[in-house]
């Protein structure tokens, strides 16, 4: 019996047999894809060790970092189904990883759609309080697991949304300015590292408070009274927590409450009322107002170090919703009286709509009022082009990259080197031209030769000036027959990347670079510089 189990298993492991008019090669038996779903195939052969699982079939793209799963029939097999009634059935199952040309970005993302399951895959507790508020089915349209690590910054956004159905849609997001872990006291349990920017945990009601408002107390329902009975009821948590974690040692009135617990219960206090009014939306979320470092161990042992930490609040509404864009200047930056409005506003409006910040994004609306801004020398403006432009017109949006660079605005270079990998060596120096070409060259910087150094490392990176190939290979040249070093390595530099480039690129860069030449040495003579060098 073991020995048919163990061929059976090797045989669902072998490719399938594919008919000789497909013309199957042996190349495509180690296409990556193929590769990819045998190993997920083996995977899920282990996991049926653990509970029953079916699916009806699975497509693999490692380009774009995704798996499909359809037809999923899952039997858990939890402790307290003893009957094995718990089947979840879920129609569309979706894992994503980054896309590989995406490696500055580690991501996980899994999806459900159509997912149902019976009440008996809950434990009791859980399974009594759903069937309070009137649910017999676990009916989930949409469930959302999403973690978006950048590694550059290691900044992370963290997601879960998920909807059930005729009860709640739940959506948590928590946003990190840098999350990672310290490792320097002890490397194999080391602590983690994370400042907080913001988090949020919406509810919307879909029908789960209608169901459970009937049970319970009058005094929770009613906008009169509810204020008083909210006040008691949270407050007296709240001091129970504050007692539990004062030592012996402390003074005072150790249930009394810290501002930010004070802050809190104020505004459930403010809310409850309101939400009986409109029982649509709460909103728990935090009020830092900038990156919060997050000492999990204090919070843990006193729960007030938590609220002056995380600073909550319940709403009825998100904050960020306070900062959409204002209907009246929306209305007049689309409007035939936009020329009229002032900059400022022209500015924040183009942001917005490029962006979709605040506002439905509008790509041409927002080109046209960010358009003369950016050119006057906004640096925030051409960038917010220029990424809008990246995917769809990446010559455009190196230009506006360009510009972006000269105002010294960050992440201009960075896009640049994007944009380079996409585009032609010899569109690159044409466009590097059309932002350069008419630039003077300040004469002052030949006073020194740092100043000459300066010219070529900015025009190299294009942070602070435009860049330019060719300018900067002119003051690299001035500098490495001055004997510096570091305008020496940053002609080595352009050598190079000009070689990597291939034959084409060579071919374009050769009249560039006698151009160069030639201004490099009327500058040598012009200004004398061997003279005024070696006094």
């Amino acid at each position: 019996m073991r020995r048919l189990l163990f061929s059976a298993a090797l045989f669902a492991l072998m490719p399938a047999q594919v008919p000789a008019q497909q013309k199957f090669g042996w190349l495509d038996l180690i296409s990556p894809d193929r590769m990819a779903q045998q190993m997920l195939q083996m995977g899920i052969l282990a996991l049926r060790t653990q509970m029953d699982l079916k699916y009806g079939d699975m497509a693999v793209d490692l380009l774009t970092g995704r798996v499909t799963l359809t037809d999923v029939q899952i039997w858990p097999l939890p402790p307290w189904d003893v009957n094995g009634d718990c089947e979840i059935k879920i129609a569309r199952i979706t894992l994503r990883s980054g896309a590989l040309d995406r490696i500055d970005h580690l991501r996980f993302k899994a999806q459900m759609s159509g997912a149902e399951a019976p009440l008996d895959c809950l434990p009791p507790d859980a399974r009594g309080a759903l069937g309070m508020a009137g649910i017999t089915t676990l009916d989930v349209p949409r469930l959302t697991v999403d973690v978006d690590y950048g590694v550059p910054g290691s900044d992370a956004v963290a997601r879960v949304f998920g909807v059930v159905e005729n009860a709640a849609a739940v959506d948590l997001t928590a946003r990190f300015a840098y999350v990672w872990f310290d490792g320097r006291d002890d490397i194999e349990e080391p602590e983690p590292v994370v400042f907080l920017e913001n988090a949020t945990l919406t509810v919307e009601n879909r029908g789960a408070w209608e169901a459970l408002k009937g049970q319970l107390p009058p005094p929770y329902t009613d906008p009169a009274g509810a204020p008083l009975l909210i006040e008691g009821m949270v407050g007296s948590i709240l001091a129970d927590m504050n007692r539990g974690a004062s030592g012996s040692e402390s003074t005072g009135d150790p249930t009394a409450l810290t501002d930010p617990q004070r802050a809190f219960l104020d505004s459930a206090i403010a809310v409850w009322p309101a939400f009986l009014g409109n029982p649509d939306t709460l909103v728990l979320e935090t009020g830092l107002e900038t990156d919060t470092y997050l000492d999990f161990k204090a919070m843990e042992r006193d729960p007030r170090e938590a609220f002056a930490t995380l600073k909550p609040r319940l709403a009825l509404a998100r904050a960020e919703l306070a900062k959409t864009l204002p209907v009246a200047l929306l209305k007049q930056a689309m409007g035939p009286d936009v020329g009229a409005m002032p900059e400022a506003d022209r500015r924040t409006a183009g942001l917005a709509l490029i962006n979709g910040d605040g506002v439905p994004r509008d790509l041409d609306a927002g080109f046209a009022l960010l358009d003369p801004i950016a050119k006057a020398g906004d640096g925030d403006a051409a960038l917010a082009i220029a990424r809008a432009l990246e995917m769809r017109a990446p010559e455009d949006a190196y230009i506006w990259a360009l510009v972006a660079g000269r105002n010294g605005t960050a992440g201009a270079s960075a896009l640049l080197d994007r944009l380079e990998d996409e585009i032609a060596f010899a569109l690159v120096i044409d466009l590097q031209g059309r932002v350069s070409g008419n630039d003077s060259h300040p004469v002052d910087a030949l006073q020194s030769i740092s100043a000459v150094r300066d010219q070529a490392a900015m025009r190299l990176s294009g942070r602070g000036m435009a860049r330019s190939y060719a300018v900067a290979a002119m003051w690299a040249m001035l500098g490495k027959a001055l004997g510096d070093p570091e305008s020496a390595d940053i002609l080595g530099d352009i050598d190079e990347h000009v070689r990597l480039a291939g034959a084409d690129a060579q071919t374009a860069w050769r009249p560039v670079e006698q151009r160069a030449s030639e201004l490099a040495i009327k500058a040598w003579l012009g200004e004398d510089l061997p003279a005024r060098f070696a006094r």
